[in-house]
Order: C-alpha cells, then structure tokens, then sequence
C-alpha cells in the first residue's frame, strides 16, 4: 500500500521526499534552493530548506503562517518592510497576508520552517 505524505509517522532523511526549487509562488529564483520534505499532517507540513549563499527569494504573499527556525549559517528575512538578520538558534513568523522574502548570507543558510495549513509554495 502507498502512503500519501500526511499517512507518514516517520520519515527517515534518506527517503524524504526531496526537491531543487526554482520559484517561490511562480517567481523564479536565480540559484535552485533545495527543499527536503520532513513531516506532513492536515494541519501543518515541516520543511528543511537550504539555500546557497546570496540566494533570495523574491518578496511574495501567502494565505498561510510560516514559522521557521535558522539551523546553520546567516539570513536576512524582510517582513512587511522590515529587516531582521538571522543567525543560528533564531526564530522567525511570516504571517499570512505580510509580503517577505529570505536571503542567504555569506555562509549560505538551512532552516527548518513549518507551515500551517500545509503549502507547497513551489
């Protein structure tokens, strides 16, 4: 029997499902970011997104909450106007409706990010 994403419990990193973005709600990306598919519910999917260095995504809007958590390396996100660095540790909220974008720095940057309800904005 196949599983859809939402039927997992587990998902083990080496089956995770896996994808090289080149947009972000149908603006294209410069550089492909990389998006690994971690857990899935109805409520919420967690997603651990890597981007090179310097790589950003377009300022866009979504209908859902994201919230995400910087793993390694340094972002810049820019909510509704505002700029805020990011290092390793530091959480981050983009509410529904808010235009935003992420920027890697130097280092390139991994996050994890849940969004909520699920959306596969790719």
């Amino acid at each position: 029997m196949t599983l859809k994403p939402a039927d997992h419990l587990v998902v083990a990193n080496a089956v995770a499902e896996h994808h090289a973005i080149t947009q972000v709600e149908d603006t294209p990306l410069v550089t492909p970011a990389e998006v690994r598919v971690l857990a899935e519910g109805k409520e919420m999917i967690l997603l651990e997104v890597t981007m090179p260095a310097h790589q950003s995504s377009p300022p866009h809007v979504h209908d859902h909450e994201s919230v995400g958590y910087l793993v390694s390396g340094g972002a810049e996100t820019v909510i509704g106007g505002e700029r805020h660095t990011l290092r390793p540790g530091d959480g981050f909220r983009h509410p529904p409706g808010v235009e935003h974008s992420m920027t890697a720095l130097e280092d390139g940057a991994v996050w994890l990010e849940v969004k909520s309800p699920p959306a596969r904005t790719w």
